[in-house]
């Protein structure tokens, strides 16, 4: 019980100082049409992300610096996964198309696709329940909403202007 506890209060350390890029390059023309929701149970009903209705083709970037662990169809719906060098994994789902595939390298602000009708983001991390790591989704509002608070640069990625939020590498 106490190795719980001991690793209960070193977990959260390593999760404060991070602060996702909006997942959408142009936010403001952006709405959410479903937030998080938490689901009672691992298979209940609930929203595991953030839904964006969004216009078609706008363009999403990567909200951290990671790596591309998962490109492809999911229920008929394209998804793309960035792990990241904390373990995260930033989860973009239902996008129209992506430049980017499964192994490649991303930072944060880069294009990676863009978008249909729609957008969905969600972040899991690792968690503690009893004695074993497992994973839990997160409301990814919870980082995004730092980006109020944090100073902006213009950047150049592969050719194209980004945004890039001031953030620790350890998102």
């Amino acid at each position: 019980m106490s190795v719980v506890l001991v690793l209960s209060t070193f977990a959260p350390a390593k999760f404060i100082s991070c602060v996702l890029i909006s997942p959408i390059a142009t936010p403001h023309i952006a709405s959410i049409i479903d937030p998080f929701r938490q689901p009672s149970c691992e298979r209940c009903a609930g929203n595991r992300g953030i839904e964006y209705s969004t216009k078609i083709g706008t363009p999403i970037v990567a909200s951290a610096n990671g790596t591309i662990s998962f490109y492809g169809m999911v229920g008929g719906k394209r998804y793309l996964v960035i792990r990241t060098a904390a373990g995260r994994r930033l989860t973009y789902g239902s996008i129209a198309n992506s430049t980017v595939r499964t192994g490649d390298t991303v930072l944060a602000g880069q294009i990676i696709g863009t978008t249909g009708s729609m957008l969905y983001f969600g972040v899991r991390e690792n968690g503690i329940l009893g004695y074993s790591y497992v994973d839990v989704y997160v409301d990814p509002a919870k980082y995004l909403s730092q980006n109020m608070r944090t100073s902006h640069r213009a950047i150049l990625v592969n050719g194209l202007t980004s945004q890039l939020a001031s953030q620790d590498s350890s998102c």
